[in-house]
């Protein structure tokens, strides 16, 4: 065949082909919102290396209403995924879902209980110019905990830790999922640009690993793509001292933040 004409081929099958087919990782990764009934719905999803992971909430503040993304797979262009919501005495519920994109359109389907469905459509939010970074600051001290530091289970981290105040304030919740830890830190949580899941959670002693995932937000974002902050905390006292540095940048010095916790959801 002659090239030219291979390339217009090629050109017409893909004008062809339905909306979403050939739709990778980069078209369905980050935070999705529907607004129902003055309800605003948050939807974030990380998927990369074939595996799937992310949040889902309503009034994303309060541990009560998150859920989250698992047991996942992308096919062409259909997503499938289990929401798994832990309630406050320990009860996990699992709901079927899939979603599609089409139009800059997701629609959620969710099977519900007797056999009932449900399905929501979400939409990006369109991201502000990057934002500068902030000025450089003299080395502050080091920040110590109140007392020494305890060996760490599920029970002492899972809760709401809180840090700053007014409509800055950071909600970071550590919920039981499966046989561990996942989480969520938003702030404020009604916008999903303000989000990013809590994953990767480990307990060592009396040290608490996690990662803050970033797929479509944060300072770097838009020179590095998605990154992860890469932390560690210790706990006393109702106070988590946490330190954290950018993977893209691993031997810069940490930035630590001190929170308050853990508020105990309610059922």
């Amino acid at each position: 065949m002659i090239p030219a004409l291979r390339v217009l081929l090629a050109s017409w099958i893909c004008l062809q082909c339905p909306a979403g087919y050939s739709q990778s990782a980069a078209d369905w990764r980050g935070a999705w919102v529907a607004d129902v009934g003055g309800v605003r719905h948050v939807l974030y999803l990380v998927l990369r290396d074939g595996q799937l992971g992310g949040t889902y909430c309503t009034e994303c503040n309060d541990p009560a209403n998150l859920a989250f993304v698992d047991d996942g797979s992308l096919n062409a262009d259909l997503l499938q995924f289990t929401l798994y919501h832990t309630s406050a005495n320990g009860t996990q519920t699992m709901t079927a879902a899939a979603a599609r994109i089409a139009d800059k359109t997701l629609a959620m389907t969710r099977t519900l209980a007797g056999g009932m469905s449900d399905t929501l459509d979400f939409h990006r939010v369109p991201a502000p110019p990057p934002a500068a970074a902030p000025p450089a600051r003299p080395p502050a001290p080091p920040r110590t905990l109140a007392a020494a530091a305890e060996t760490l289970s599920v029970d002492t981290v899972a809760g709401l830790w809180l840090s700053g105040n007014g409509t800055n304030k950071q909600y970071f919740i550590f919920k039981r999922h499966k046989s561990g830890l996942r989480g969520l830190v938003c702030g404020p949580c009604d916008n999903p640009l303000a989000f990013a899941p809590l994953d990767n959670i480990r307990l060592e002693d009396t040290t608490l690993h996690f990662d803050i995932v970033h797929e479509d937000n944060g300072f770097g974002f838009a020179e590095h793509g998605p990154f992860r902050n890469l932390t560690q905390a210790r706990i006393a006292m109702n106070e988590m001292l946490l330190s954290t540095v950018a993977s893209y940048e691993p031997d810069a010095p940490p930035f630590e933040m001190t929170l308050l916790g853990p508020v105990q959801f309610r059922p």
